[in-house]
């Protein structure tokens, strides 16, 4: 995998003091997120999701924009740029293949292990209704994707490219998955997280890893709606 060109970043960019901030903040704001949303009961369970999906986003936004604060302010070192329309396209198309690719994942992961559905509240509200389902597409496939693409691959996978492809792209996906927890959801963030940060080290723009983690989410949502 070939980096952006030297003419298409900015001379600046993030490192290891925007990677620990970012990631600092968004963990500590995942944890109270969590924390807040273990107090919902399950009775509540389509709030208590969207709570989280709403959360997220913001954390992911506070995180990037503490990272920010520290020493690069342009926004654009950030991968805030706008790409050729085409990578727009191929992101949706990769957006699609991980929808995909997460039923072969998760076939072979629960041929060898069994674990509780961790995915209980995204059904729940899936299922609520076209309102329901309408809200939890906001904030489960757009605002969620926003938040983690800031961190993970505006701060994270962009300060890490530094270091070369296998640091760029394996290493965020690898920090993106364990976030996730160790659980089935590990390893479809992992090959969302390679795909994206593939696309992050082509492009230097967030924005066509945006649209494959908003069609993949969003297809998620939408398969749920029919179970």
């Amino acid at each position: 995998m070939s980096s952006p060109s030297k003419s298409n970043m900015p001379q600046a960019r993030p490192g290891w003091p925007e990677i620990l901030t970012a990631l600092a903040l968004y963990l500590i704001g995942i944890v109270m997120l969590g924390l807040w949303m273990s107090q919902i009961t399950d009775e509540q369970a389509i709030l208590r999701i969207n709570i989280g999906g709403v959360g997220n986003g913001l954390v992911g936004l506070a995180a990037l924009f503490a990272a920010y604060a520290l020493r690069v302010r342009d926004l654009r070192a950030f991968g805030f740029r706008v790409p050729e329309r085409k990578w727009l396209f191929v992101g949706a198309a990769l957006g699609v293949v991980a929808f995909g690719g997460c039923f072969i994942i998760e076939g072979i992961y629960f041929h060898f292990i069994t674990e509780p559905n961790n995915q209980a509240d995204f059904q729940a509200a899936a299922k609520g209704g076209a309102l329901s389902l309408f809200i939890l597409l906001i904030s489960g496939a757009i605002l969620t994707p926003l938040g983690e693409e800031f961190v993970f691959r505006g701060v994270i996978a962009n300060a890490l490219n530094r270091y070369g492809a296998w640091a760029g792209v394996a290493g965020s996906a690898a920090i993106f998955g364990v976030v996730h927890g160790f659980n089935v959801i590990l390893f479809d963030a992992f090959m969302v997280g390679i795909l994206t940060g593939i696309l992050f080290r082509k492009t230097g723009s967030i924005w066509p890893g945006v649209i494959v983690h908003i069609v993949y989410n969003g297809l998620n949502l939408l398969y749920y709606s029919t179970l």
